[in-house]
């Protein structure tokens, strides 16, 4: 078992220091990866590492998530995106003494049916285009409260004639400290390589290093959960702005802050911003709620589901409803 930890632990921090050089966040394939894996995470502003009480659904974001306690988990999610694009999202763990907690996971996304137009506009049809991640991690517990683990994903997109397959790996820290309900995470994903490329032409992967930390201050009703992404890559412009942004408008592009309350033993109510997403999708009006998260959830008889919503602004909003119960 001591042998195992310390095999994860040097995988992490020996790995970390060199890929934080080597990829940036400026290629757009295999955009999928970055959705939110659950209505939780999407209701408090997207991808948190160092979520207070994670559970198994979110090992897409931080291996180390797999604790014992999420052994026997299994969770699906789905994600009303925009038009026609839809994806799912579906995993489970189980726990295996002297070895780790194992999880295992599947995304998918599937856009619809396009229309299939020549040079000249002439109409041959329509074409589908699809993506598929398959995730298998492990983790194990170094102390009573941290937790290491890596996981590795294959990849395959497929969009009309052309195909493009990749291997890419993550891994992380979780740490939990349920007396103080203080939490902390660290985590990179999506660390990997093309197998196969769209019209011979080789792109990255959506690299990312996240650190992020949860707390409930006392006396406030909401635990609230701070990360910070994109810790490899400083410039943080959206698409039509030439240069990077100022320093502190920069800065906080890196930022996805949420909270949740507890109303109730069984209802719980969440609200987060992110304001990378805000950046994406804003209008020029006074109010504007782009890049602003809401969401409940509930536990009926076990079994746990979590509404959120998600304002894109006038673009629309995205609505995904998870899942999730454990078998004792």
């Amino acid at each position: 078992m001591l042998k195992l930890r310390n095999h994860i632990v040097i995988l992490l921090f020996a790995v970390m220091p060199v890929i934080s050089l080597a990829q940036s966040d400026n290629s757009v394939i295999f955009r999928f990866l970055e959705t939110t894996p659950s209505a939780r995470a999407a209701a408090l502003g997207g991808n948190h590492v160092g979520i207070y009480d994670a559970n198994s659904s979110l090992i897409y974001l931080n291996p180390a998530y797999l604790t014992p306690e999420t052994s026997k988990t299994f969770s699906a999610s789905f994600v009303n995106y925009l038009s026609d694009a839809r994806f799912g999202f579906a995993n489970g763990a189980y726990h295996f003494d002297g070895i780790g907690t194992l999880g295992v996971g599947i995304r998918f996304a599937g856009y619809g049916e396009m229309d299939l137009l020549d040079e000249s506009g002439n109409d041959l049809g329509d074409f589908s285009a699809r993506d598929l991640s398959l995730t298998t991690a492990l983790s194990t517990r170094l102390t009573d409260k941290l937790s290491a683990g890596a996981g590795v994903d294959f990849i395959h997109s497929s969009y009309h004639i052309y195909n493009s397959t990749a291997l890419s790996a993550s891994g992380g820290l979780y740490y939990i400290d349920r007396e103080s309900r203080f939490s902390a995470g660290l985590s990179f994903r999506n660390l990997g390589e093309q197998l196969s490329y769209y019209n011979g032409n080789r792109e990255d992967l959506p690299f990312d290093i996240s650190l992020g930390i949860s707390k409930k201050p006392e006396k406030f009703p909401f635990q609230i959960n701070l990360t910070l992404r994109q810790l490899n890559n400083w410039d943080m412009r959206v698409y039509g702005e030439d240069s990077t942004p100022g320093f502190l408008d920069n800065a906080f592009r890196h930022v996805i802050l949420g909270g949740e309350a507890a109303l109730g033993e069984n209802f719980h109510f969440r609200l987060g911003y992110n304001r990378y997403l805000h950046e994406q999708t804003k209008t020029d009006r006074t109010i504007d709620l782009a890049g602003v998260g809401i969401g409940i959830g509930m536990n009926i008889k076990g079994i746990i589901v979590d509404i959120s919503r998600s304002s894109y602004s006038r673009v629309g909003g995205i609505l995904q409803i998870s899942i999730r119960s454990q078998l004792r």
